[in-house]
């Protein structure tokens, strides 16, 4: 007889793991009224990805609850904040894997009130001239139909410190090639996972990430999202070494030093904020698990 577990058995072990007795308890004592919501929007996020399934269940609640804990919606389809199955391909286990969008980081920044603007974009052929002796860089306009050349992101400080952040399309294969075991298959050179099919949001969320951690003013949830990007429950970074979160496979292009430090008081209205309960999340603990 075999011992093979279907897909569908390994769902309904998942859920039968959130019902737990044990499990429900923390979940309430965690999320409170929303417990509910995070258990109907895993079990949506494990069904619309089958290789979740082969994740140990609580591997994958943990790695779920990092987006909670951010106060960002865990749905590929917003992308604020995604868990991807990623394969150690030392010991060919399946582990989950948090992942923070581009979309995250921006709103993590607007909820600071620290910048005044923060983008990040494709750029195509013809529609930037970079200066190489001052570094500075003059947008010519939109060319929709340009091919797409690079990434790049900006941002502006409260106090006016402005900073940019541009790779091209050969430095960000570059970098996934250098920094991402799942991302590139080494033998061919071929893109897979995430990267293979979401390119363009996954090297948007790259050239932002790296601007930020290096010239940013990070409140403790952007620091908190920076250290678990892309680290599996157990905050182990199998796919994402340090040496890949700082800034070295780019060119810097743009910088305005700030004026004094002002203290920022009531934020403008937010643009586009993100999808958030009224509840403020509870520090997770998993130590009772």
């Amino acid at each position: 007889m075999s011992t093979a577990v279907t897909t569908t058995e390994k769902k309904l072990t998942l859920g039968n793991f959130l019902n737990q007795a044990n499990t429900a308890d923390f979940l309430t004592k965690t999320l409170g009224a929303r417990k509910s919501e995070f258990v109907s929007n895993l079990l949506a996020l494990s069904d619309s990805n089958k290789e979740l399934l082969q994740c140990d269940n609580t591997e994958l609640m943990k790695c779920a609850l990092n987006a909670t804990a951010l106060n960002l919606p865990l749905n590929k389809n917003l992308g604020y904040a995604y868990v991807i199955a990623y394969k150690d391909w030392k010991t060919q286990e399946v582990h989950p894997q948090f992942q923070m969008g581009y979309k995250g980081f921006i709103q993590l920044a607007i909820r600071s009130g620290q910048y005044r603007t923060i983008n990040t974009c494709e750029v195509r052929e013809g529609e930037i001239k970079r200066n190489k002796f001052t570094g500075h860089t003059e947008f010519l306009g939109e060319n929709p139909e340009g091919k797409v050349i690079g990434y790049l992101a900006y941002i502006e400080l409260q106090n006016g410190f402005q900073q940019s952040l541009y790779m091209s399309l050969e430095q960000v294969q570059t970098h996934v090639s250098k920094y991402s075991q799942s991302g590139m298959d080494k033998k061919t050179g071929e893109l897979r996972g995430v990267w293979r099919n979401e390119f363009d949001a996954m090297a948007k969320k790259t050239v932002l990430k790296l601007l930020l951690n290096r010239y940013g003013v990070l409140s403790v949830e952007m620091q908190n999202a920076i250290e678990k990007d892309q680290a599996d429950s157990e905050e182990r970074y199998i796919d994402n070494p340090k040496t890949g979160r700082y800034v070295q496979d780019a060119v810097i292009i743009e910088q305005s030093e700030p004026t004094d430090v002002v203290v920022q008081e009531e934020p403008e209205e937010p643009v586009a904020p993100a999808p958030a309960p009224s509840e403020s999340p509870k520090q997770v603990d998993f130590k009772n698990l």
